[in-house]
């Protein structure tokens, strides 16, 4: 997930990469450190029994599935997302979840609709974040929550010993590929350009010390990707992943990146 692909433009891709894309996103959220970064964000929701509560660009419905199951059977759950094909993917995976197909910057909901409002893994991928967050606050009760999570690419930490290339491909990375990946530092203010008080906000960071978390692929995707668009060499790329491999092979490997959560309420 150079520039906006279609991984972040779900609107744009057949049936049958959407439903790879959710088969994707279900074995993502099975990884150690997705499931550290999603539990996390899930606490700071904090849906309660009885609360109706909207997720916006919920793919898969990894989100929605943990959420209604701690709001129990009085709950109301709802997952928006552009992709029809998407949600229906995740319709088969049950978990007593609505859905509905909309973009994020023209739900299709009344005002002061849900007690809590969620945007994950959702600014970053799209061009305009502020009229997204706009409709998260409209149909967000009074004294209700709102809270968004991104990553910051550029908090990537890897353990490599060529430092230049290192810095390279992670700024090749930040700037050109997938998105807006500053996006976790600017939830902040965009939280609070939205009219929200009481903010807080709470970096996530998850560690890879090994090749079977989702950043550990993410690292390696950053090399072939920084290749691909011609900031670094072929074999600048293998060198650097080749040296990596080899310290997941004698367990020396490290990397971690922060996420950034932010949480207001309406006034």
């Amino acid at each position: 997930m150079a520039g906006r692909d279609a991984w972040s433009n779900p609107s744009k891709v057949s049936r049958d990469d959407a439903r790879r894309m959710a088969a994707f996103l279900e074995e993502r959220a099975g990884c150690p450190d997705q499931r550290q970064v999603n539990e996390w964000v899930t606490a700071v929701l904090h849906p309660l029994s009885g609360e109706r509560i909207l997720e916006v660009g919920c793919g898969s419905g990894v989100l929605c599935r943990m959420a209604a199951q701690l709001m129990g059977p009085e709950g109301h759950m709802v997952g928006v997302d552009v992709s029809p094909d998407m949600l229906d993917a995740a319709r088969e995976r049950g978990g007593g979840v609505e859905y509905a197909a909309a973009a994020a910057e023209a739900l299709p909901f009344p005002d002061a609709t849900f007690d809590g409002t969620l945007a994950a893994r959702l600014l970053l991928h799209i061009e305009d974040p502020a009229t997204a967050l706009r409709e998260l606050v409209r149909v967000t009760r009074p004294g209700g929550r709102v809270t968004a999570m991104d990553w910051d690419f550029e908090t990537l930490a890897v353990d490599h010993p060529d430092r230049d290339l290192t810095r390279r491909i992670i700024a090749w990375r930040s700037v050109h590929h997938s998105g807006d990946n500053w996006s976790g530092r600017q939830l902040y203010r965009r939280l609070a350009d939205a009219g929200l008080a009481e903010l807080a906000a709470m970096p996530v960071t998850t560690v890879a010390l090994g090749g079977d978390t989702s950043l550990a692929q993410s690292v390696f995707r950053a090399a072939e990707v920084a290749c691909d668009g011609g900031a670094i060499s072929a074999a600048e790329r293998d060198a650097w992943v080749s040296e990596l491999q080899q310290r997941i092979a004698t367990q020396r490997y490290f990397a971690a990146i922060t996420y950034f959560i932010v949480r207001g309420e309406k006034a």
